[in-house]
């Protein structure tokens, strides 16, 4: 090829290239972004606040996770007093599933007449609600509002559900769902999991 020729197609090769590889990555912004669209848009439940204790992390990670898919508000019960490290961690919220040691709340209780809906979470402590959201649900009244539990756990949820419907005062309590090894599974797997179930709890109500 004459070095004419050269000169003029080499740089018009190298445009046309950028812009093809400009296209696509926009094109899969884009469908990246439908994508999100979608899932926000998906599960329509109103008004929706998520209200979450975490310790570890792992429920907090489900908490902002429903929270992006539901456009929620979200609510972290925080305790006055910390936790101490294992062992102890077991013994004291052993003593504190009584309803006269459930421990003290730092922050006022959130106003759910604004809201349609109400997801809480909590870790699974002694095969039950952890403490902190025992004492969270010792001093709420729902007023009717609907009120979806999950649990995190490394084993088995015990009678965490049916001691949550017992506790919620005044609320609809929709089956909720419970996330077993949350730190040990893949994110994708953990986001399509959240994802149909509460594509499922939308088309269930």
């Amino acid at each position: 090829m004459p070095k004419k020729l050269l000169k003029f197609f080499l740089p018009a090769l190298i445009c046309s290239i950028i812009f093809i590889y400009s296209y696509k990555s926009e094109s899969y912004a884009d469908e990246i972004s439908e994508k999100n669209i979608h899932i926000n848009t998906l599960t329509d439940f109103g008004k929706v606040l998520v209200v979450y204790y975490s310790l570890s992390g792992n429920t907090k990670n489900i908490a902002n996770k429903i929270k992006e898919r539901t456009n929620a508000d979200i609510y972290e019960i925080k305790t006055v007093n910390k936790y101490p490290p294992l062992p102890f961690l077991y013994i004291t919220a052993k003593s504190q599933m009584n309803p006269k040691n459930y421990p003290k709340l730092q922050d006022k209780l959130p106003d759910f007449s604004q809201y349609d809906m109400v997801f809480i979470g909590s870790p699974v402590w002694w095969y039950t609600i952890a403490s902190p959201v025992l004492s969270f649900l010792s001093q709420a009244d729902f007023q009717g509002k609907s009120v979806v539990p999950f649990a995190t756990h490394g084993g088995k949820y015990g009678s965490f559900f049916e001691d949550f419907a017992k506790k919620a005062k005044n609320a609809n309590v929709i089956d909720g769902k419970d996330f077993k090894k949350v730190n040990k599974e893949k994110e994708d797997s953990l986001n399509d999991k959240i994802t149909n179930w509460l594509k499922n709890l939308s088309s269930e109500l």
